[in-house]
């Protein structure tokens, strides 16, 4: 958008939110979200600067908290976040847990859990409970992810939860098991690299390569049949996160070749001369 546009956009924003006055109400809200989606970051940073900001009636705050849940944009959220931590009122920092619930992920429900370890005020706590069970409600996998996370603590739970995430999370879903790669549960580690392999998009490969090289060398390691099967469910996870994106194959087919020349006539090399055959074949075509 030329600058020109961007400014003048800015102005009718500014305009609009410092002649509402206490009213507004929707037709100031859907005229406010139409500026704000045509303006891009610009505008949301412009109305980051009076959701924070004192240089607005409470009303005018609350009417634009309310919009920033609709158009749910992630430069919200921080500012969200701070209304609902140190908001001088409190009908708009519960206007602010409203807002933050409408993103419907794992970051918003962060945001709300940890509102409730610190909110002292039973109106407050209420609302961030509602809040929070309507996101989980909602969203299934947030509902689930515990079940997994119990890793060996009850593998049988642990292992149907697996199952459903490996055909059923988005990629943004999926990119939070980044964070449970190095989890002190070696099954939940494990599962985790599964599921991004599974599920995952090109935007997870470095995580996917670094995971299955530490790994399949310390699995190497070890001894016995345990570890043996480990490296075959990890080539088999890798196998199918190469078959969705086969241009990273040149990138990992050294390290594979290389973890083949010391597999013999294991499972795990078979698995290894499977990809290799199956990912060459696809790169050359």
């Amino acid at each position: 958008m030329a600058l020109a546009t961007i400014d003048s956009v800015l102005g009718q924003i500014d305009d609009l939110v410092r002649s509402s006055g206490d009213s507004g109400g929707m037709a100031f809200r859907l005229r406010l979200e139409e500026l704000v989606r045509k303006g891009g970051r610009d505008t949301e940073n412009a109305i980051v600067h009076y959701i924070t900001g004192s240089y607005v009636s409470v009303a005018t705050r609350m009417n634009l908290v309310r919009m920033a849940g609709y158009i749910g944009s992630d430069a919200f959220l921080l500012p969200l976040q701070k209304v609902i931590d140190m908001g001088e009122d409190d009908l708009l920092r519960e206007e602010a847990i409203i807002s933050v619930a409408k993103y419907n992920d794992r970051r918003a429900l962060d945001i709300l859990q940890a509102a409730l370890k610190k909110s002292r005020k039973p109106q407050l706590q209420e609302t961030l409970t509602r809040a929070i069970g309507r996101i989980k409600e909602n969203n299934p996998f947030l509902n689930m992810l515990p079940r997994f996370l119990l890793g060996n603590k009850n593998r049988d739970l642990f292992q149907i939860t697996l199952k459903v995430f490996k055909k059923i999370l988005s990629p943004a879903d999926a990119r939070t098991f980044i964070a449970y790669l190095h989890h002190g549960d070696q099954l939940v580690g494990e599962g985790s690299f599964e599921i991004l392999c599974f599920r995952g998009d090109e935007a997870v490969y470095f995580f996917v390569a670094e995971y299955f090289r530490e790994h399949s060398r310390l699995l190497l390691r070890a001894a016995g049949s345990v570890a043996a099967a480990r490296i075959t469910g990890l080539v088999a996870a890798l196998h199918e996160y190469l078959k969705r994106f086969p241009q990273f194959f040149p990138q990992l087919e050294p390290d594979i070749a290389a973890l083949r020349a010391q597999a013999g006539g294991t499972a795990w090399g078979d698995a290894l001369a499977a990809l290799q055959k199956d990912l060459g074949r696809a790169t050359r075509a």
